[in-house]
């Protein structure tokens, strides 16, 4: 009797174990396997639908995604440099793009905890309505830990390695197809101690 009681015990155990071990391996590896890829910007078309499964749901929990249905918006999630790098502080950015065939668009810098970054910049994002135009009709935004020269700047004081950036498109347009050259392109300008 007392056997069987070890038997169940140790059955419970190991299932909890390895359910709690499954779950944490699909939020790891699923927050950067997103359903598809455009150079470095991950996408889930399930994020805001009736479609999203579990560990879905779960992953946009745990980083603080408040997901709207695709007819309302999409989220675009970058973790890595054009270099396949993780996002650190210590090195600066610069992120260049066009306007997006939106209503409206924002970048936003969350840290490694997936809270924006602690300091009091309050740098932490560029949008459609705040962004600076070049002639040749891109907009550049730097992300560094200081604003330097830059006309756009999101600044990355404080967030440590491994932050990420998330955009947001609000509204895109029925013809609108994300592509790696329709969305911003993420590059490594420069790193200190060669990070």
């Amino acid at each position: 009797m007392l056997g069987r009681i070890f038997a169940w015990l140790a059955a419970i155990v190991i299932g909890v174990v390895l359910g709690a071990a499954s779950a944490w391996g699909a939020l790891q590896i699923g927050r950067t396997n997103f359903a598809e890829q455009y150079g470095g910007w991950h996408f889930n078309r399930a994020a805001g639908s009736v479609a999203a499964g579990p560990y879905t749901r779960a992953i946009i929990a745990r980083d603080g995604l408040l997901a709207l249905s695709a007819r309302e918006a999409l989220y675009f999630t970058i973790f890595t440099d054009d270099q396949g790098r993780p996002l650190s502080e210590s090195c600066v950015y610069e992120l260049t793009g066009r306007d997006l065939d939106a209503r409206w668009w924002s970048v936003t810098l969350y840290a490694d905890d997936s809270f924006l970054a602690m300091n009091n910049d309050h740098e932490h994002s560029v949008d459609a309505s705040r962004v600076s135009y070049s002639a040749d009709g891109y907009w550049r935004a730097r992300i560094a830990p200081v604003k330097g020269d830059a006309i756009n700047w999101i600044s990355s004081r404080a967030a440590r390695r491994g932050f990420s950036l998330t955009l947001r498109v609000y509204n895109p347009q029925r013809d609108f197809r994300p592509s790696e050259q329709s969305l911003p392109l993420l590059s490594a300008l420069s790193c200190a101690g060669g990070a």
